[in-house]
């Protein structure tokens, strides 16, 4: 018998945009929202919400009706909120569990024995959703500090969103917002995660390269297209992915610039 899924409707990314801004939780202010970096980092759905213990998850839904034992998964950041399950219906399988037209599926997760729940970017479902690319997808229709990763967990591995790891480049309102030993350089609309007054690529992180700009100079994050500025910055406060900067190192790779403040 095969499989059924939860089928992502086709909508307009206009459309499912508004909708999942309106189900989420958090703030598009960069000064502030659920997760660091100013980033909604929060679902908008139940499974991927920020958790801190399995209490924290599936509000509202008779724990009796989940299909699998429900967890809060600590191996990304702020948590995420999931149940165990055994096929992919069973991630909605109880009335209230899901509140989002995201697809779901049942994948383990790096070395865990388990099978979870996780919000979908598998190929199809992307497809489905009127987009090309995976982890702009996720960054869309879930939240701007998701990426489309590997479950892991050997042939059994689904194409899963889950928040990444924010870093240069990131939208900030101050230091706190960002990565440790990064600071926020609030001469960019939005600000912008880094570390400042760099001499040379040698004073920047591994994926970020030292260039002038915004009154001062900076470590920008290097990018290959579009879709890797937008990440940790949401649509509101994108960067472009440029070479048009002046590079006080080797250079060699484009960078994500955001707008001045």
């Amino acid at each position: 018998m095969a499989v059924m899924r939860r089928m992502l409707p086709s909508w307009s990314s206009s459309l499912s945009l508004g909708l999942l801004l309106t189900i989420g939780c958090g703030s598009d202010d960069p000064s502030g929202g659920s997760g660091t970096n100013g980033t909604d980092s929060g679902s908008p759905d139940l499974v991927g919400a920020v958790c801190e213990a399995p209490a924290d998850c599936y509000p509202g839904v008779d724990p009796a009706a989940i299909a699998g034992t429900v967890e809060c998964l600590d191996r990304v950041r702020e948590g995420y909120c999931t149940h165990e399950c055994v096929a992919d219906e069973d991630c909605c399988a109880a009335e209230g569990e899901c509140v989002s037209p995201l697809p779901q599926v049942c994948a383990p997760f790096e070395s865990t024995d388990a099978m979870l729940c996780f919000l979908s970017c598998e190929d199809e479902d992307v497809m489905a959703g009127g987009a090309e690319d995976p982890a702009v997808f996720c960054q869309n229709e879930v939240s701007p500090d998701f990426i489309c990763r590997s479950s892991g967990g050997g042939s059994n591995n689904r194409k899963i969103c889950v928040p990444g790891d924010c870093g240069v480049g990131a939208r900030c309102g101050g230091d706190g917002d960002c990565a440790a030993d990064l600071t926020c350089h609030t001469g960019f609309h939005g600000g912008y995660c880094g570390v400042p007054d760099c001499a040379d690529d040698s004073d920047c992180p591994g994926d970020s390269l030292c260039v002038s700009g915004g009154g001062s100079s900076y470590c920008a994050r290097t990018c290959a297209n579009e879709g890797d500025c937008s990440f940790c910055r949401g649509s509101e406060f994108t960067a472009s992915c440029t070479s048009e900067v002046e590079y006080l190192g080797a250079g060699g790779s484009t960078v994500c610039v955001p707008d001045p403040a």
